[in-house]
């Protein structure tokens, strides 16, 4: 993989926004590089082992657990990226949202 192709991750982030929307960005790009390869939605989600309602909440900002590794593994397989890259996106998009709420029970 050439170093083009390890910074393109970062191409989906609008750093120019007023407040940056990592989730969103995850969505774009995994929506772009899954059409760049041809791969329809519901190619994709077979290919990861996920529902396909999975890779629709996937492609639409809904951000994977950054523990899963098999599943961003999985992911970043199918779209043949490196998977660093694509959990690089993960974490940022994890931190931003912030801690998960508690349960008040």
């Amino acid at each position: 993989m050439s170093m083009h192709e390890s910074t393109d991750i970062l191409s989906a982030v609008d750093f120019n926004a007023s407040r940056l929307n990592w989730a969103a960005g995850l969505g774009r790009y995994t929506r772009r590089r899954r059409a760049e390869l041809g791969l329809t939605l519901e190619r994709a989600a077979r290919l990861a082992g996920m529902e396909l309602s999975e890779w629709c909440a996937l492609e639409s900002g809904w951000v994977p657990d950054p523990g899963d590794f098999s599943r961003i593994e999985a992911i970043a397989a199918t779209l043949q990226i490196f998977w660093g890259d694509y959990s690089f996106l993960i974490l940022m998009a994890t931190c931003q949202q912030g801690p998960p709420e508690k349960d008040l029970d």
